[in-house]
């Protein structure tokens, strides 16, 4: 046990167990773009090329980028990420026949650190009956396979060896009905050493009918093989009932030295070990990062997630842990007065990293009907506004305990200007026109607007653009900002209500740093909503509240109207 007694008579952990310079690397096999690609995921264009480009530069060790053999297209887009991307090892997948290895070859061999990923059909049992698969004739390909893939590769780059379902294949052999698979399990495996292995995987293909922990498998594995002491072993599992980190972790500790899955679990079924949580254990857990490194830049982490996700089209999950958009949030009242004050003796009190550690941006403060006034007030004095507790208890928590949801910084925001923004508006709407051409493009849109008591009008023409962008360059012709005028970065159209009678909502946010949305929505930032019968009016009245506050915030404190000084 790690814990012991010291000559005190106290409870420590033993010495052996401290940092020290003997750590192992375990290196991180991504193959988000061919394992990560079978469960509802198709990375269109060039997002395999762009993403494999962007985890180059992580310190990912390799890159699993496709199954070159399986369609031309697949070919082609392996062998440009092998012609172009150059640091980690560049894997592809191919079965054990001979023209697929060779085809495989022929999309990685420009690249400097290439992999040639074998694999065979299942050894379980049910699959042996299932696909017929004579195991002497399995083990004598796999021989050939492995041999044939060394001599295309000529001691460049790295040959891998995977036989699916090895950890239930493990687990059936010590039933003494199945015990054949002990000899199947060490003869296939053996042979593929033999014929040159580099990396030796260990899948935990489907996660079902095991009888034996993780940790006993990978023992047990070395044991039956011969020559594990040679290669490098790996370790590939499937999330299906939610312990493949668990296990991941559980294989390293016996000695597998490089980790195989996908960012935020992308892949079939339940999807594959997510990296970025075996990455965050290994790197921020003392009990593993003691013993164990990688070479992955943890920082860049959610940048990564995000990356793919954005190429993907497959949303992180809220909740996925360090990566997701609650990751690092809490909304009770104790826990966000526990982070304020954490912060102030430079602790993170509930809080498992430091965003920065991970990259993580946004607020750890989640603002929901459950928040104290603490935790409202500190929020909102982040984004800039200079209320006090005792406003924020009689006027702003009212309005958030009114209603069942998560308060981002936009909500917070329409909170916060309704009680900033209280004299009379610098614009006020009065009508809109807009009228399309019927045998061409050009759209015709007319605004009425106050500005300062007087009644003025604008037009615009716009080409292929649609109503809502005309009616808006049309109030941006009435009020003459030209380059002052703040950068559009949200416009959120809604309808409230499923009936004839629903209301259409418009959402407007205005940034004056230049800058697209980020998770912080950077001060100065102007936001208007409004509801019509219908959207453009809405859209219109949002915009034009978000200039008006604008424009308002262009007075000086003395109440000399900046605005004038711009020449508005």
């Amino acid at each position: 046990m790690a814990i012991k007694k010291n000559e005190n008579g106290t409870w420590v952990l033993d010495p052996v167990q401290i940092l020290g310079e003997d750590r192992q690397e375990v290196e991180i096999f991504d193959t988000t773009l061919r394992d990560g690609e079978q469960g509802g995921v198709t990375f269109k264009g060039n997002s395999k090329f762009k993403i494999a480009r962007f985890l180059a530069d992580t310190g990912v060790s390799t890159l699993e980028v496709g199954f070159p053999s399986s369609t031309p297209l697949e070919f082609d887009t392996v062998k440009q990420i092998a012609d172009t991307v150059e640091g980690p090892y560049i894997c592809g997948l191919t079965t054990m026949d001979f023209e697929n290895i060779k085809r495989t070859w022929q999309a990685l061999e420009n690249n400097p650190n290439p992999t040639i990923h074998v694999f065979t059909l299942n050894i379980d049992e049910a699959s042996i009956r299932a696909y017929k698969a004579e195991p002497n004739e399995q083990t004598e390909k796999a021989f050939r396979a492995v041999t044939y893939a060394k001599e295309l590769t000529g001691g460049k780059g790295r040959v891998e060896f995977s036989a699916q379902n090895t950890i239930l294949a493990l687990s059936q052999s010590l039933n003494p009905e199945y015990s054949f698979l002990q000899e199947y399990i060490s003869e296939i495996y053996g042979h593929a050493i033999k014929a040159g292995a580099d990396v030796i995987n260990i899948p935990h293909t489907v996660a079902k009918g095991i009888e034996i922990e993780i940790q006993e498998a990978i023992q047990y594995f070395k044991m039956l093989v011969e020559g594990t002491d040679e290669v490098m072993l790996s370790f590939h599992a499937h999330n299906d009932f939610g312990v493949s980190v668990a296990d991941t972790l559980a294989a390293i500790k016996q000695g597998v030295r490089q980790v195989e899955g996908s960012w935020y679990a992308l892949g079939e079924r339940a999807g594959n070990t997510p990296l970025e949580q075996v990455i965050m254990n290994l790197s921020l857990k003392p009990s593993y990062n003691r013993k164990f490194f990688t070479s992955f830049k943890l920082e860049k982490t959610n940048a990564v997630a995000r990356f793919i996700e954005r190429e993907s089209g497959i949303p992180i999950p809220y909740n996925a842990p360090g990566v997701g958009p609650n990751a690092l949030r809490h909304g009770s009242g104790v826990h966000s007065d526990g982070d304020k004050k954490g912060k102030e003796i430079g602790e993170n009190i509930y809080l498992p990293c430091a965003p920065e550690d991970i990259g993580w941006t946004g607020n750890t403060h989640q603002i929901t009907k459950l928040t104290g006034v603490t935790g409202v007030t500190a929020r909102l004095e982040e984004l800039g506004y200079e209320f006090d507790k005792a406003f924020v208890r009689e006027h702003i928590i009212p309005v958030i305990k009114s209603r069942d949801m998560i308060y981002g910084d936009k909500e917070l925001r329409m909170i916060g200007d309704d009680f900033r923004y209280t004299g009379k508006p610098h614009i006020e709407f009065v009508d809109y026109a807009f009228n399309k051409f019927a045998n061409s493009n050009i759209r015709q849109a007319q605004v009425v607007l106050v500005l300062g008591g007087e009644k003025k009008t604008g037009e615009a023409f716009m080409g292929k653009n649609g109503p809502i962008n005309a009616v808006f360059s049309a109030i941006d012709d009435v009020l003459g900002l030209g380059e002052k005028k703040p950068k559009l970065v949200v416009y959120e159209p809604s309808s409230q209500g499923r009936t004839h009678s629903s209301v259409a909502e418009a959402l407007i946010v205005l940034s004056g740093n230049a800058n697209e949305l980020n998770y912080h929505l950077t001060a100065p930032v102007w936001v208007g909503k409004a509801e019509d019968e219908d959207t453009i009016t809405a859209s219109t009245k949002a915009y034009v509240l978000a200039l008006s506050r604008f424009m308002t915030d262009m007075k000086g404190k003395s109440g000399t109207d900046k605005n004038q000084q711009m020449g508005i």
